[in-house]
């Protein structure tokens, strides 16, 4: 895994990510010799523009997910489907700005370089031999809850890993061991286990350490070159959030993050008010045709407004296009939203999925009440149940609440005090590893869900 500006990004999707940039850099000197005109001017801008319009695009065809399950063919067909839209995109934008206009041979040479290139690099990576390279053995130190958690991370967290044993000095621990695991010994068996097996990383899942950790094994494990890892750190690079349940605050004290500067406080205060205001602009089409369908479609006002806490506990009033029948909560009060709700209206529905309904919050960020990026917004009456039962739940509010966030693009509409506790997960993520490159991750992950009607 690599750390940029403290957020972690997988080491092989960046790799992927490398890979095609080569691709458009060769492509381009290619085309620049089999094509009669590539364009008049400085070539940089058109290489930078190219490159951008071709990664972008592969973004949002989901083609830097290494988990995703894909077999050669959709392979081929998603790569050649993000060319033909980038063909287009790069065509209509370099007709509108001379400055990156490219001759028609060139960009009919540079998308099939490119493309050829593409599909030649992802099958590679899809080999056999590349998978068993990417992979990364884990030896366990503990088989109880933690033990269990990170065996449930096999196969779906961000980097590729398989676990070799779990060690654990429980006499009960062989009927506790997930399935499919084997128990190779003690803890005190760990430098000749590890000699055995050869494991790329330990990590440590053991909740009660005293008397029980192994500090000269685990130096000794650091001095021939494998990694160690504490549990909280090992989830969270595999999750993209933190695990609250059975974390000590002591963790979050001592780790690295929680950085706010009046710096970048400024700076994100800045970014906020443009693209609120840009957001306005380009949105007002949509959020007009948006309010037409909402008056057609039931009776009621337009915009939705309800009282929501933000930073530091601060009572605002957040704006939305109405997604549900007018006094939806009349009779029951302040309950979750689910899915399928009988409350919400058919044009609420599409609002929802495509988070339309989200656009009047721009006003909010213009005036200083959310941030663009940030935790969800909570209602009073849920915080004060949430708190109780979900720890840490109050620190999410130690920053400005976002109409979109890390927790809104990575998991769905929080319905339960459970929902609620996995964003809270993610927020937490949020909150320690803030930046504004993990904000620009955020926005193109939320262009993925506007575009795609993810939202649920």
């Amino acid at each position: 895994m690599l750390r940029i500006f403290r957020h972690y990004i997988s080491g092989l999707s960046t790799l992927l990510l490398a890979g095609d940039v080569l691709i458009v850099l060769a492509s381009f000197a290619l085309a620049s010799y089999s094509s009669p005109w590539i364009g008049g001017g400085d070539l940089a801008p058109k290489i930078i523009f190219v490159t951008v319009v071709v990664t972008f695009i592969m973004h949002l065809g989901d083609l830097y997910n290494i988990r995703l399950p894909l077999g050669r063919r959709e392979m081929v067909a998603r790569v050649l489907t993000c060319q033909a839209i980038s063909a287009l995109l790069i065509a209509a934008i370099g007709f509108a700005i001379p400055e990156l206009r490219l001759g028609r041979a060139a960009v009919l040479a540079l998308c099939a370089f490119v493309t050829a290139g593409l599909i030649g690099w992802r099958a590679a990576w899809l080999g056999s031999w590349s998978n068993q390279r990417m992979t990364i053995r884990v030896l366990v130190l503990g088989v109880g809850t933690i033990g269990r958690r990170v065996a449930d991370l096999e196969g779906i967290g961000a980097r590729p890993f398989t676990i070799v044993g779990f060690l654990d000095d429980d006499p009960a621990a062989a009927d506790s061991v997930p399935a499919g695991h084997v128990l190779l010994g003690k803890i005190k068996d760990l430098p000749g286990i590890v000699n055995e097996m050869r494991p790329n990383l330990v990590v440590v899942a053991q909740l009660d350490r005293r008397g029980h950790f192994p500090s000269k094994a685990l130096l000794d494990c650091r001095l021939m070159g494998i990694a160690v890892e504490d549990w909280p750190t090992f989830y969270e690079k595999e999750t993209g959030k933190i695990l609250v349940t059975d974390l000590r605050p002591s963790w979050l004290i001592f780790s690295d993050g929680f950085v706010k500067t009046s710096r970048t406080e400024t700076i994100k205060r800045i970014v906020d008010m443009t693209l609120s205001l840009a957001g306005l602009v380009a949105a007002a089409p949509i959020m007009a045709a948006a309010a037409i369908a909402i008056k057609l479609d039931s009776s009621g006002p337009v915009l939705f407004r309800q009282a929501r806490l933000g930073q530091h506990g601060r009572i605002f009033v957040l704006n939305k296009f109405r997604s549900m029948h007018e006094d939806a909560e009349r009779d029951t009060g302040a309950v979750w939203a689910r899915q399928r709700d009988p409350r919400v209206t058919r044009v609420g529905r599409v609002l929802r999925r495509t988070r339309i309904d989200e656009l009047p919050q721009l006003f909010n960020v213009l005036v200083g009440d959310m941030s663009f990026i940030g935790p969800r917004p909570e209602r009073p009456e849920f915080v004060q149940e949430l708190q109780k039962n979900i720890p840490f739940y109050l620190d999410r509010l130690s920053v400005k609440p976002g109409v979109t966030g890390w927790a809104q693009v990575r998991y769905r509409y929080g319905a339960s005090v459970e929902d609620s506790l996995e964003k809270l997960q993610y927020d937490l993520y949020y909150i320690k590893n803030l930046s504004l490159f993990l904000d620009l991750l955020i926005l193109l992950n939320t262009v993925q869900v506007v575009l795609f009607a993810r939202g649920r």
